[in-house]
């Protein structure tokens, strides 16, 4: 059996490893298909680039958009890429350059019209036209923006009216032949506030776009994303991962990932209470995300079969037993003040009264070796 760690995280998540996120892909690409935009939010790490990369995946086109894949010109750009220095001009030779494959004889109007862009610096008269060319030849362009929430440090030279005004103008004609998708670590309504200095109209800067929140993973995607470990990872310590990642994708993955290396490791041995104690340890050291309340108590619970089969449990339950049978003697017995109670009482009143007791004492033995167990337990 292979030992190669499945869990990734830290890395966007390649394609074909993509799990849950239906709902969100299928609202997405059926924006594309009809030529509108869309804004991509949620918290750090939530997915939002491993979605984009499922959106422009080489071997998805068919799969994703069908008939119209073909008509279909993606162009990304990572936002976190831009400097300073770097100017409007620049953006577009960047995002546009996807178009120069389409320069052969039958679109030579498009060549042009991308030729007079380059020479007049992409001013928007020169880019209106190109935008047409575009239409005329059937595609639309598709253009990726993520982070977009980083343009707005006010030191770029992109942080004016005349690129964010632009943007929007651009992507919110009607039958355009461009479409924008953009993700960000805002809410569109937080990204609203921080564009209206730069909106032409009185109307939300992104009023053009519908939000995609990514929020966190289902029960059924996390136990779907889980499955990898199963050879490993017990029903409890999957319970576990699942609470102390709160559903967060990136969370889940690095949590799974920490308890596979731990398996695969010189402490493999360890008990499982150790295991989880190291692994919540980890996650808290990762920046930014807070922990689930549920935690603790997971850490708490080993799992009650396994403690039934260890030396120490079997030894004070069975103290505790004969504790509790005899603290039921004592109450029923004629000598004791409990004796007009159980006077006239049917004997399997009694026997079940004494039943009870030893119940009872075999659960205090349970929660003692339990904590005696726990004695040197981690606060994490």
């Amino acid at each position: 059996m292979s030992h190669k760690n499945p869990f990734i995280y830290g890395n966007p998540v390649a394609p074909d490893q993509l799990i849950g996120r239906k709902k969100e892909l299928r609202q997405i690409t059926g924006r594309i298909l009809t030529g509108q935009s869309t804004i991509i939010t949620g918290s750090p790490r939530s997915g939002k680039t491993s979605i984009i990369e499922y959106l422009v995946a080489p071997e998805k086109p068919e799969k994703l958009y069908g008939d119209e894949a073909e008509k279909l010109i993606f162009s990304r750009w990572d936002a976190c890429t831009c400097t300073s220095e770097f100017t409007l001009a620049q953006f577009w030779q960047r995002v546009l350059k996807p178009l120069e494959e389409y320069f052969i004889d039958e679109t030579e109007q498009l060549a042009k019209a991308y030729l007079n862009c380059q020479e007049n610096n992409f001013e928007d008269y020169e880019l209106e036209k190109l935008i047409d060319e575009i239409k005329e030849i059937d595609k639309r362009l598709v253009l990726i923006i993520d982070e977009f929430d980083l343009l707005l440090n006010s030191s770029l030279a992109l942080h004016s009216t005349e690129f964010f005004g632009g943007l929007r103008t651009k992507f919110s004609r009607p039958n355009s032949s461009m479409v924008l998708i953009i993700t960000a670590n805002i809410s569109r309504s937080r990204l609203n506030q921080e564009m209206q200095k730069f909106s032409r109209t009185t109307s939300p800067y992104f009023n053009f776009m519908e939000e995609v929140v990514l929020g966190i993973l289902s029960n059924p995607e996390m136990d779907r994303l889980l499955e990898k470990g199963n050879a490993y990872f017990s029903n409890n310590e999957r319970k576990f991962i699942k609470n102390i990642a709160g559903g967060h994708p990136y969370l889940l993955q690095a949590a799974a990932s920490k308890l596979w290396d731990i398996y695969h490791g010189e402490n493999c041995d360890e008990k499982p209470i150790k295991r989880q104690q190291r692994v919540q340890q980890f996650v808290k050291k990762l920046a930014g995300y807070p922990l689930q309340e549920e935690s603790e108590e997971i850490i708490n619970d080993d799992g009650m079969l396994e403690n039934l089969s260890m030396p120490i449990f079997i030894i004070f339950m069975f103290l505790g037993t004969i504790f509790g049978e005899r603290i039921g003697y004592i109450l029923t017995n004629e000598d004791f003040w409990m004796l007009p109670i159980f006077v006239g009482a049917e004997p399997f009143s009694i026997y079940l009264f004494k039943f009870g007791c030893a119940f009872l004492g075999a659960f205090l033995g349970y929660e003692v070796a339990k904590l005696l167990k726990n004695k040197d337990k981690i606060n994490v």
